[in-house]
């Protein structure tokens, strides 16, 4: 592979809400463990002006690397891109990388307003629904004409564009890409920082719950693809065969999402049953105090939160869904079910917390896996390699 004789200069580029989700956390660290002979990252942000809860310029700070971040007003704010395109001219910002729907957009429009500029862009996730899966028409239309202007957009950039699983991929290529417009990086985990005996166990405490209480838990934004009805239904039936169990859902929504959330379970009688924290950003105590993580979701890329779970030793029942069985082997690292199956959902959750020396074969080899296939500096020399290429001074790399 060729080599250059000076950094790459790359703005990793995203638009978020409050605190971050799992692209955020794999954005900020990559930033802060690239070899800077090699690569210099740029993060920036586009956040809504009236976000409180924003939280990326701290922990940007905390790993001490290059930051900003701008408002951005609306749809189309020609303010924020003028601020945008000036600041990649005075940085000189060879490669721009776009992770979302709005900076996917951006980078289209500012790859115009600064000759020169090489735009790459990573999908996390592609959703597939069904017209079914819409309380009216008129959405499904909206859903349908918001994929096709993604993939319109992706065609834009430089290809390949990088996906986090090979299931995506494929959901991309079903869309309209051709299969070698399509890559793979897997998400990646620091094994160092994400340890169980680093965290301390807060919850049982917080919610006056004994100490032999069984803490199934959950880490998601909470939006219609959580599919939390499944999970609250999940924590009925499972109740009802382990008495002790209980059930915390950690996250928030874009609105009003986590109250609907607690209005629904109180509706279902749920209450001394499910627990809700909000937003944490202490999840390194969250993951510790979980005897179970459950995920319900009905469509993911490869999420962070289950590559979270494995690498604090916490087993994992979930939805087989989108690149979740590339990370959890069924029936080795956890249990996988059919999406919206509460039933079979709720009979592996009651057959681990039933066979505690199941539980910690899944625990140790949830941990081994993630050492061993998704390990977060591997994944950032090889990402290093991608900016060489993508500025035109490196070949593809190995992935």
């Amino acid at each position: 592979m060729a080599g250059s004789a000076s950094p790459i200069r790359v703005m990793d580029f995203r638009g978020t809400y409050k605190g971050g989700g799992g692209p955020d956390k794999t954005i900020l660290l990559s930033a802060a463990l690239h070899n800077r002979t090699r690569v210099h990252v740029l993060v920036s942000y586009i956040r809504q002006p009236h976000d409180t809860e924003f939280q990326i310029p701290e922990k940007a700070r905390a790993l001490g690397i290059d930051y900003f971040d701008l408002e951005d007003k609306r749809l189309l704010d020609w303010q924020c891109l003028g601020q945008l395109r000036r600041r990649i001219r005075d940085e000189q910002i060879e490669v721009l990388h776009s992770h979302d729907d709005k900076t996917l957009l951006y980078s289209v429009i500012l790859k115009y307003l600064v000759p020169g500029l090489r735009i790459m862009h990573t999908c996390h996730s592609h959703a597939e629904y069904e017209k079914e899966a819409f309380a009216r028409s008129s959405e499904y239309r909206k859903f349908q004409l918001r994929k096709k202007m993604q993939l319109w957009l992706m065609k834009q950039h430089l290809s390949p564009v990088v996906t986090i699983s090979e299931n995506t991929r494929q959901r991309l290529i079903r869309g309209g890409l051709q299969p070698e417009q399509v890559a793979v990086l897997y998400n990646g985990i620091d094994v160092r920082q994400w340890s169980r005996h680093k965290g301390n166990p807060v919850l049982r405490k917080e919610f006056g719950l004994s100490d032999d209480t069984i803490l199934v838990g959950t880490v998601a934004r909470i939006t219609y693809d959580k599919d939390l009805p499944t999970f609250f239904e999940v924590a009925r039936r499972v109740k009802e065969q382990v008495p002790s169990a209980r059930f915390v859902i950690v996250g928030d929504g874009y609105a009003d999402e986590l109250e609907q959330a607690r209005r629904q379970v109180a509706a279902l009688g749920l209450t001394d049953t499910v627990f809700f924290t909000g937003h944490r950003s202490d999840l390194l105590d969250i993951y510790s105090s979980f005897d179970l993580f459950l995920m319900t979701s009905l469509t993911e890329g490869l999420p962070n939160t289950v590559l979270e779970a494995m690498a604090m030793g916490v087993p994992v029942v979930s939805t087989d869904v989108g690149g979740v069985p590339e990370l959890v082997r069924d029936g080795q690292d956890g249990l996988l079910c059919p999406v919206g199956d509460a039933a079979s959902l709720a009979t592996a959750v009651c057959s681990l917390l039933e066979q505690p020396q199941l539980r910690r074969k899944m625990e140790e080899s949830s941990r081994h896996r993630v050492e061993e296939k998704f390990n977060f500096a591997q994944r950032v020399r090889i990402l290093e390699d991608m900016y060489l290429y993508f500025s035109g001074k490196g070949d593809w790399p190995r992935v």
